[in-house]
C-alpha cells in the first residue's frame, strides 16, 4: 500500500473512531420511559412524525399519510398499536443521546428520530 493510501486509511479509521466516541447512547427504562415520550413529538423531519399524548394515544403522519394509535410503556419498552391503519402491537427498547432517540428491536435499530416539545 502506498503512503498516500495508508494515510487515507488511517485518517478514515480515526474519523470513524471519533464519530463513535461522540455518541453517548443511554438506555431509557422505567418511569423515565413514559416521560420521555408523553407530550412530545418523535420524528425524523422527513418520513414520519408522531405526537404522543399523555392519555396513551398518538397521531401523526407517515409518508404523508395520517396515522393513529395507542401507546404504553413496560418497565423496559415502549409499545404501540396502530388503529389507523390497523396493525399489531410492536414493542421496542429505547436509547437516547440528547434529543436523538433510537428504538431497538431484537438489538437492532428499527427507528431513529428526534424528540421535540409537543404541539
Amino acid at each position: 500500500m502506498g503512503r498516500s493510501k495508508a494515510a487515507c486509511f488511517v485518517l478514515a479509521a480515526l474519523a470513524c473512531l471519533a464519530a463513535q466516541a461522540a455518541e453517548n447512547w443511554k438506555a431509557v427504562k422505567g418511569p423515565a420511559l413514559r416521560s420521555t415520550f408523553a407530550g412530545k413529538e418523535y420524528g425524523d423531519d422527513v418520513h414520519y412524525a408522531y405526537r404522543f399524548r399523555p392519555d396513551g394515544t398518538f397521531s401523526g403522519t407517515e409518508m404523508a399519510k395520517d396515522v393513529r394509535g395507542t401507546w404504553r410503556v413496560t418497565d423496559s419498552e415502549i409499545c404501540w398499536r396502530w388503529t389507523r391503519p390497523r396493525g399489531a402491537e410492536e414493542c421496542y427498547r429505547v436509547e437516547r443521546d440528547g434529543t436523538a432517540v433510537r428504538l431497538l428491536k431484537d438489538g437492532s435499530e428499527a427507528w431513529f428520530g428526534t424528540l421535540k416539545p409537543g404541539r
